[in-house]
């Protein structure tokens, strides 16, 4: 069976967590105190409090992060590199690799675009037939050939397109 603390002891450990002290604190003022039995004290004193939330602290503020991700979705802010630029120069001490820890965070993550012509199997299978139609043409066929990068010239005026 365990045994229980002195009278002595749970009073000082009620008048400290009622005080809201941190457990190092209320460890170092009562010796010999194992951090699992200052708990259970805690919790027999005082059931429903507000423990502080460990760890470091934000760099950002929930709104700021809402604005980021509002400004992201709506084109404004494109790149990690210009999120990180504008928290900077609003006055936030944040790195870049910050910057993307936080846009990731937000479920926004990096992805390079890649580069490859957007054709659909209709029209790879149209210029292969094209290809193959004039494979064998000669320089003087060739010289007959007219190229065009499809621009419309309007000799007479506009016809109220663009």
């Amino acid at each position: 069976m365990v045994r229980a603390l002195s009278k002595n002891k749970q009073e000082s450990i009620k008048s400290l967590v009622l005080q809201n002290k941190p457990y190092s604190v209320i460890m170092e003022r009562i010796p010999n105190l194992k951090k699992f039995t200052l708990s259970r004290y805690a919790n027999k004193f005082s059931p429903g409090r507000v423990t502080a939330n460990p760890g470091r602290k934000a760099v950002l503020s929930v709104t700021t992060k809402s604005y980021i991700r509002k400004q992201i979705v709506n084109g404004t802010l494109k790149t990690a590199k210009a999120v990180h630029k504008y928290l900077v120069c609003t006055g936030h001490a944040i790195s870049y690799s910050g910057t993307i820890k936080v846009m990731k965070s937000m479920n926004f993550h990096a992805k390079i675009k890649v580069k490859k012509p957007l054709l659909t199997k209709v029209q790879k299978a149209r210029r292969l037939a094209w290809a193959e139609e004039h494979k064998n043409w000669t320089s003087d066929d060739w010289r007959r050939m007219v190229f065009s990068d499809e621009t419309k010239v309007n000799v007479y005026g506009s016809d109220g397109c663009n």
